[in-house]
């Protein structure tokens, strides 16, 4: 029996130890479950943290109470509060001014739940505006222009309606506050700024449209010491206070991005039933609060002055460039190498065909050439032929007429001497003489011209033609008015030619000339090798030889001389020479500025002698 008493015991006092426990941990879960979540409302303090709290306390008290289990509780920012505390998570929900809120849900995600109602003389507005003031006794500041030279005093630079607004109609106005204003500053609260201009700090100012006339109703200033400038009288749509600006929307509450979105519907549907008349709304002095209003006006303000999330507007990054469009470069690049593949291989084209085109050129100029060379061959061939064919006609007739002059010319002579003539009977028969040799002279040009008599050739140095043939020139009387000038070239290859004949052919030339400088002038007679030939130039500054007879001066009895000068057989007998002995006589000339005779004769065969360049003149 006692050692059943000791084994129950224990067993008892476990339980009453696991019971007192229980009872314990239940009590904690209680008193854990009743402590309500701190909820953070963060709220713009655009007249102080001290006016901030005693316009929203009630707000936030209204909340709670209408959202059991939750605790609100408002946290008073400065401008450069606002977006630190969101992006910390320090606040659940933030009431700002809508270009702040622009910019927080730009760069932070918070999301617009509903947007203010404001009260003012009994009527609610969903829009507002800002007012750009002057104190009254400023006359000569009449518009936006007369604000130019200036100080001038706004809330603070990230201020919707105490500077934002008023800057872009400053700047649709042409006037730069940067730049135009004599001082621009920052009074950090409406309050301030109102106070600035009032007391002559400034010479003026702007605010948010309604806090002129609500320090007004406190009784902080009195409306007639301010004068509203470019009053917006068709943009103010029923708004019970002067502005200068466009209107714009209320103030947003939005809920930052950890917060739940059932918190925010359930906020969102207690600030929508809010009574106008509850204590919340009068200390607000609001109407309440309605579904979120559209924001893209106050997007187009910020984007028209560059700033916050627009500050880099128009202006894009290398790197944000190459990430959004890399297919296209890549593409541009694929075809700019697929570009510069077919350049290349297309000015490879260009090349092979314009070397082509050249190599064709020069095809077709040979082929001019040779047709030229051809067509005098052929030229050539003919004159060969007619002269021939002439020769054979001239040695005919020269035969038929050669021994009846022989004749005349003997008794001719006889006759004149035998003695008892009278004096008129010697000079008819001296004129029979002069005129039967003439007649004898012609036939003998014609023999020669037609014989194919055979050259006696032997291997000689044209300039000794050259150096025979100037003294029996220079003894004529013809020759005294004319300089003869010798460029012979010394060393000079030999040609197989007969002397007499080349001389025949030098003189022949020379008589021309002389006969073309009529009042005198130079002849020059050249020497020269040119690769396997010698060539012998015979040039004068005579009248010249006119275009249409230079093609028939080598033709027989072809004469521009006056009847009874010159039986025109010279050239043609020269050209016979000349071809006899394989070489080539060519004129040149231009009217009125003498001609040029060209031999070519080839060299001798074997002739290993060196050509320089000498001169010999007289």
């Amino acid at each position: 029996m006692l050692e059943r008493t000791k084994t129950r015991f224990p067993s008892l006092f476990t339980f009453a130890v696991v019971a007192f426990a229980w009872l314990l941990l239940r009590g904690s879960i209680l008193v854990a479950a009743e402590e309500p979540a701190g909820v953070r409302i963060g709220v713009l303090a655009k007249r102080g943290p001290e006016r901030c709290l005693g316009k929203w306390g009630n707000t936030a008290d209204y909340l709670t109470a209408e959202i059991p289990g939750h605790s609100f509780e408002i946290s008073p920012l400065a401008h450069d509060e606002v977006g630190p505390a969101v992006e910390r998570g320090e606040v659940d929900f933030i009431l700002t001014s809508p270009s702040s809120y622009v910019e927080l849900e730009r760069l932070h995600n918070v999301s617009r739940i509903v947007t203010l109602k404001n009260l003012h003389l009994g009527k609610a507005y969903t829009i507002y505006a800002a007012a750009i003031f002057r104190k009254s006794d400023r006359d000569e500041i009449r518009d936006l222009g007369d604000l130019k030279g200036t100080t001038f005093m706004a809330v603070d630079e990230r201020s919707f309606g105490g500077w934002q607004m008023a800057w872009r109609e400053l700047k649709e106005d042409g006037v730069d506050p940067h730049r135009d204003f004599a001082e621009l500053r920052f009074g950090e609260t409406h309050d301030a700024v109102v106070y600035a201009v009032r007391d002559g700090e400034v010479d003026a100012g702007t605010v948010r449209g309604d806090t002129l006339e609500r320090m007004a109703m406190e009784g902080n200033i009195s409306l007639d010491e301010f004068e509203v400038i470019h009053e917006q009288h068709d943009a103010r749509v029923d708004l019970p206070f002067l502005c200068s600006t466009r209107v714009y929307p209320e103030w947003p509450l939005a809920k930052t991005e950890h917060t739940s979105d059932d918190l925010a519907e359930k906020v969102a549907l207690a600030l929508e039933q809010m009574p106008s008349d509850s204590s919340a709304a009068r200390a607000a002095r609001c109407a309440g609060w309605t579904i979120p209003h559209s924001y893209q006006s106050v997007h187009e303000c910020l984007k028209e002055l560059r700033i916050g999330p627009y500050k880099d507007f128009g202006q894009v990054a290398g790197s944000t460039v190459v990430r959004q469009y890399w297919p296209w470069f890549v593409a541009v690049a694929v075809l700019l190498v697929v570009a510069g593949v077919v350049s290349i291989y297309v000015m490879r084209l260009n090349h092979k065909l314009q070397h082509a085109l050249a190599e064709y050129a020069n095809e077709l100029v040979e082929r001019e050439q040779a047709e030229r060379s051809l067509r005098k061959q052929e030229h050539l061939h003919l004159e060969s032929e007619k002269l021939a064919a002439i020769g054979r006609l001239a040695a005919g007739v020269a035969h038929e007429i050669n021994n009846p002059l022989t004749t005349v010319l003997t008794f001719s002579h006889l006759l004149r001497e035998k003695e008892g003539l009278d004096d008129q009977d010697k000079q008819d028969l001296d004129l029979v003489i002069q005129e039967t040799t003439r007649a004898s002279e012609i036939v003998r040009d014609l023999l020669d011209f037609a014989r194919e008599r055979p050259a006696l050739r032997e291997p000689l140095n044209v300039n000794d033609v050259v150096r025979k043939t100037i003294p029996l020139l220079e003894r004529q009387k013809a020759f005294q008015q004319i300089s003869v000038q010798e460029h012979l070239q010394s060393n000079l290859p030999l040609v197989d030619a007969d002397m007499n004949r080349l001389q025949q052919v030098l003189l022949n030339l020379s008589l021309n000339a002389c006969e073309a400088m009529h009042d005198g002038g130079t002849m020059t007679i050249s020497t020269s090798a040119e690769g396997d030939k010698v060539v012998l130039k015979v040039i004068d500054t005579g009248c010249g030889i006119k275009e249409e007879h230079i093609d028939h001066i080598f033709e027989p009895f072809f004469s521009t001389k006056p009847v009874g000068k010159g039986t025109g057989l010279g050239l043609s007998v020269s050209y016979g020479i000349v071809q006899r002995h394989g070489g080539t006589l060519e004129a040149e000339s231009e009217f009125g500025k003498g001609a040029t005779f060209t031999i070519v004769l080839p060299r001798t065969k074997g002739d290993k002698s060196e050509s320089q360049d000498g001169v010999v003149q007289s």
